[in-house]
């Protein structure tokens, strides 16, 4: 191996000067990027978070959602509920130091960053020095880099709400420090410095009780310590972890075990049968699980194309039988095979498997239900495990005079492609629209994609106010809301955005069919009631003004009485209607009804005028069209305005 290579290996100044460089480069682009996806949850629209460090004893006191849900109900939105106030309580320093300005927290996930890549160094340096001291270094420093690089880490770093991760990781890692500290020095206050640490990862993220295990297995595998020595340094790390689950079952009771609800965007694991949700069967969760598991690998190896939405159903449902999750139980099952075949042949690898496997396990959906089949962000901590034992195959590589340049290039390549990788993905987390309208490429198949995508749209067409524009704003909303409820019947919501985009395009009658669904899941919506009343108003009352399908006409309008008998517009569209059929009299009966509702309508009092002047009645027609000149005086440039279709 080249000398000036072999130094660089071993130049603790150099790795951590070149860890800081690169993670602070690969991420320095996302101080243009604003508020995406849940930032707006835990930052700019959490009602405690914008209080500044006044909002903190309410993020103390609720669920993690309850400030941006403002309801009772919040600790329930999420399958297993959630408590994590710690990023909440940083944020809301943030927020009273720089207010509404989404670069310092973005420049703060970056440093956050930066600093658990050193932390990654350092504890996995500590750690192997005293087996491995001449491939301690190296190691580490592989290890932490290619954790810097890897592109999975995009969705943490560069969405603000990331941090959650980081700490939890962050925290753990520097109580893991502070143990080994006091194996090495056999001070115990380390000990407890410990279990405040890793209480503040607990409350950071729940997912960092895996360390209770991975803790005392490094001892024992990595530092040849006793059972009973390596189990002793669980004590503190479970004392930290008492410490949070008392206060997350004071705030929100023991949850975590909860039923999952019948909802598609909170339980994956469930299927129509007709217009019904059922379970799963288990052999379809299975089958699901293990689809994701080998998903994860994949991207790990090869990051390409990734994506912040895995709900359903981009991930399918399939049994454990089939192809691609059978292969991923057999490749789990090599993995815990190579654990305990190199258990003591290879502990780094083993313990580098173990890494991986542990934290996996708990995002797996295996323990319990955690509301979607994957995501990117929920591998962060896992990677770490498949960073050492790359970062260990490569350091092997460096010392087998024939796999040095190999193995040299391959890195480079690795870090370029990374890199490219990294610093392009950033990107996409600019603002909502951006990452959605890029990652529908990938999860064609999620309801929740196509819904957050739709929904934006919906937002920018309220703002747009080039009518060309809106109206291509309205239809890309349009596409995604229909190709969310094809996918996801139940969401609801769609059904109304939809009713509501369909009446803005005057498609009255498509309208009043969404309207119509929306009421047959949520009866009671008054809104939407109002909503299907107007839609068949306008559609019946189009139709009467054009004189066509008359009798469909009068239909329309009578169902729209019916659900809104005090609608003054409605009435005066009967009137019309039965002017345009020549029934005189039910005509001029329903405009006077619609002119006592609302006697200052000039226009209702023109077409009582029409309808008496077509009658053959000149004189009381002449005798209205006045009195709508005295209710309006501007009654002649209104009409010429509207080229209203009076008869």
């Amino acid at each position: 191996m080249n000398q000036s290579f072999t130094s660089l290996l071993h130049n603790k100044k150099a790795h951590l000067l070149l860890l800081s460089l690169i993670s602070i480069l690969l991420y320095i682009n996302t101080m243009g990027n604003g508020f995406v996806l849940d930032d707006f949850i835990v930052v700019k629209n959490n009602t405690f978070t914008t209080k500044g460090v006044k909002g903190i004893p309410d993020i103390l006191r609720y669920d993690t959602f309850r400030g941006f849900l403002k309801s009772e109900q919040s600790g329930s939105a999420v399958t297993g509920g959630r408590y994590r106030p710690m990023t909440l309580v940083f944020f809301s320093f943030i927020w009273q130091i720089f207010g509404d300005n989404p670069a310092a927290f973005h420049l703060f996930n970056i440093l956050f960053f930066t600093l658990l890549c050193l932390v990654i160094y350092m504890v996995l340096e500590r750690l192997l020095r005293i087996r491995w001291p001449d491939a301690a270094r190296p190691v580490a420093f592989l290890s932490s880099l290619l954790f810097a690089l890897h592109p999975i880490h995009t969705e943490v770093v560069a969405n603000i709400k990331g941090l959650d991760e980081i700490f939890s990781l962050l925290f753990s890692l520097i109580a893991f420090q502070m143990i080994l500290l006091s194996s090495d020095t056999g001070k115990r206050h380390y000990y407890w410095i410990a279990g405040i640490l890793f209480t503040l990862a607990m409350f950071s993220k729940e997912n960092a009780i895996h360390f209770v295990a991975l803790i005392p297995l490094a001892l024992l595998m990595l530092r040849s310590e006793s059972l009973i020595q390596s189990a002793k340094a669980a004590i503190p790390l479970l004392s930290g972890f008492a410490v949070y689950m008392a206060a997350r079952v004071a705030v929100i009771g023991f949850t975590i075990f909860d039923p999952p609800l019948k909802d598609l965007m909170v339980n994956p694991f469930l299927k129509y049968r007709g217009v019904e949700l059922v379970d799963a069967s288990t052999s379809e969760k299975l089958g699901m699980i293990f689809y994701s598991l080998l998903k994860y690998l994949g991207l790990l190896i090869f990051p390409h194309p990734l994506t912040h939405d895995y709900f359903p159903k981009q991930i399918p449902l399939v049994r454990l039988a089939t192809p691609v999750p059978f292969l991923s139980l057999l490749a789990y099952g090599l993995i815990v095979f190579f654990i305990i075949r190199l258990w003591k042949r290879n502990p780094i690898s083993s313990y580098a498997l173990l890494s991986y496997l542990i934290p996996t396990l708990l995002i797996s959906n295996l323990i319990f239900n955690i509301g979607t089949p994957m995501g990117e962000r929920f591998i962060f901590v896992s990677s770490l495990g498949y960073c050492i034992l790359l970062a260990y195959g490569l350091y092997a590589a460096f010392h087998r005079p024939k796999l040095v340049w190999p193995a040299g290039i391959g890195l480079g390549l690795v870090g370029m492609l990374f890199s490219y990788k990294t610093i392009t993905r950033n990107l996409d987390w600019k603002d909502n629209y951006r990452l959605f309208s890029t990652d529908i490429k990938v999860s064609r198949n999620s309801a929740k994609a196509h819904s957050s995508l739709g929904f934006d749209r919906m937002s920018k067409f309220r703002e747009t106010r080039d009518t060309a524009l809106a109206s291509k704003i309205l239809d890309e909303g349009i596409l995604h809301l229909e190709k969310t409820v094809s996918i996801n019947p139940r969401e609801i919501s769609c059904y109304h955005y939809l009713g509501n985009s369909y009446y803005m395009k005057k498609n009255y009658l498509k309208a009043a069919e969404y309207f119509d669904k929306y009421l047959s899941y949520d009866p009671n919506n008054y809104d939407v009631i109002k909503n299907l009343a107007t839609a068949y108003r306008e559609e019946g009352r189009n139709l009467a003004l054009k004189k066509q399908d008359l009798e469909n006409s009068l239909d329309l309008l009578m169902k729209s009485l019916k659900i809104n008998a005090n609608d003054a517009r409605t009435v005066e569209s009967i009137g019309i209607a039965y002017g345009a059929m020549d029934k005189y009299e039910e005509s001029l009966n329903y405009l006077h009804k619609a002119s006592d509702m609302s006697p200052r309508d000039a226009f209702i009092i023109v077409n009582l005028a029409n309808t008496y002047y077509k009658k053959g009645d000149r004189m009381t027609a002449t005798e209205y069209m006045k009195k709508a000149y005295q209710v309006d005086p501007n009654l002649g440039n209104k009409l010429s305005q509207t080229q209203k279709d009076f008869f």
